[in-house]
């Protein structure tokens, strides 16, 4: 994964260093303690100096831009006056993240004595975010005690979320056998797409060819061998299983050599490409595995999202959803043997019935979808030629270890927070496609940065 760098801004008062200057260690002890949180949540730290007067905020935000970082995240250590810190701020183009925090977790009737002046720091944050609103400068607050609460790991997450956005510039996405015929939710605007600097890569099926007969029986062996250690490959067939990883590994190289950070195939073209005799389920749940972005059916546009958003999360998933269970408030997830190896459990080598093509049926690697919070991001193209983003919450629900009548499916139940029929009456209200990316462990709100960052209209459901 990609790095994310921030500049972290410490906000205190002159008043205090030239009143009660003996408070100034303690001041400083926790802006250390806070910084090295960031970095334990994966951050890389710019560094400013506790900023107190209109040019040490300058100066500091010089910084940030000449260091390139993704985001500013200021905390106010102690009350700052707002009219020292507005101009820089209003100033820059980089996102502001907010953390609302204080040094104590309990300021009740039981509070240590001098508290008031380690912990009034909300106030200021009121004064700048007021200022900001006034001078149209977005911003984003994140609240909650820095260690009894998850407002580091939101803060953070945010600053990644910004970061993933801008990993659509540049990105190259694959796409072998073009897009399902008669699907259209997903296909965008030519234009919004090299807007988002997205680049389509079409499979010439000569290059595949080439590349399927490239690859040695060493090569297969190898990840034979690897595959029945991890996921049970010795369970079929080895022709069958050297039969699909052929086609695999050539996929595999292909994207290399065409430096690709996602890819898409559409099933119905196997045996119609070059190269593409059959569908390699499995090679699409390894690659989502190594962070590279996919999505089914010819969408390069999700392909893209995934691709983005593993750049900086790591546990990214591709998926769509399937059938309401309207007695158990939740969704069926699946797909036709695709998903993040990373992100399954009770996995198991299997052949998958494929009747879109003469020869031999595919081998694939099924499982589970893991328990845990997650949420749903769809990106829509909408009609003014750009996109929007839906973020749902909920939790992937824990399964048994076998589902008796979908012994050969990819399965998975999301149960969103909200009632399932009043979700999937917004979500279809809201235009959302039939694909979408599946990110677990992280907030809507952070997420909801990456929509933010394009300038994209982003409802959370």
């Amino acid at each position: 994964m990609e790095k994310v760098k921030i500049g972290f801004l410490p906000l205190y008062l002159k008043l205090y260093d030239d009143s009660i200057p003996a408070r100034r260690p303690v001041i400083e002890a926790y802006s250390a303690d806070l910084c090295a949180l960031l970095e334990k949540n994966g951050l890389d730290i710019v560094k400013a100096d506790i900023c107190r007067l209109a040019p040490e905020f300058k100066t500091a935000i010089e910084k940030f831009e000449k260091e390139g970082v993704d985001a500013i995240v200021t905390v106010h250590l102690a009350y700052s006056p707002s009219l020292e810190c507005i101009d820089a701020l209003a100033a820059t183009e980089l996102p502001i993240l907010i953390m609302d925090t204080t040094r104590e977790f309990n300021f009740g009737f039981d509070i240590i004595e001098g508290g008031v002046g380690f912990n009034h720091g909300i106030h200021g944050v009121q004064d700048m975010c007021n200022l900001l609103r006034r001078r149209g400068k977005d911003y984003t607050v994140f609240a909650g005690h820095f260690i009894e609460s998850d407002v580091v790991t939101r803060v953070a997450d945010a600053a990644k979320a910004i970061k993933a956005a801008k990993s659509f510039e540049g990105m190259k996405v694959g796409q072998i056998g073009g897009s399902f015929a008669g699907m259209g939710d997903f296909i965008p605007d030519e234009k919004a797409m090299e807007r988002l600097g997205v680049k389509t890569v079409v499979c010439d099926g000569d290059e595949l060819a080439a590349l399927r007969d490239s690859v040695t029986d060493e090569e297969i062996r190898t990840e034979y061998e690897k595959d029945c250690a991890e996921h049970g490959a010795d369970a079929v067939t080895y022709d069958q299983y050297a039969y699909t990883e052929r086609i695999g590994l050539a996929i595999r190289k292909w994207i290399d050599k065409n430096g690709l950070g996602a890819f898409t195939m559409t099933f119905l073209s196997a045996g119609k490409v070059g190269g593409f005799d059959t569908m390699p389920f499995s090679e699409s749940s390894k690659a989502m595995a190594r962070g590279i972005g996919y999505a089914g059916e010819g969408d390069v546009l999700t392909a893209a999202l995934v691709g983005a958003l593993s750049k900086t999360f790591d546990k990214v998933n591709f998926t769509e959803m399937f059938c309401p269970d309207w007695n158990g408030n939740s969704i069926y997830m699946s797909h036709m043997g695709e998903s993040n190896l990373k992100l399954l459990e009770n996995k198991k080598t299997v052949i998958k019935p494929f009747p879109y093509v003469e020869g031999l049926d595919p081998t694939c690697i099924l499982g589970h979808m893991v328990a845990g919070d997650v949420c749903v991001f769809n990106l829509l193209p909408n009609a003014d030629g750009w996109f929007d983003v839906i973020i749902a919450e909920g939790e992937m629900l824990q399964l048994p270890d076998t589902i008796k009548n979908l012994p050969t499916n990819m399965n998975g139940w999301f149960k969103p927070k909200s009632d399932l029929a009043e979700f999937l009456e917004k979500y279809s209200q809201l235009g959302g496609t039939h694909h979408s990316a599946l990110v677990y462990g992280v907030s809507a709100k952070s997420l909801a940065l990456f929509a933010k960052t394009l300038d994209m209209k982003v409802t959370l459901i």
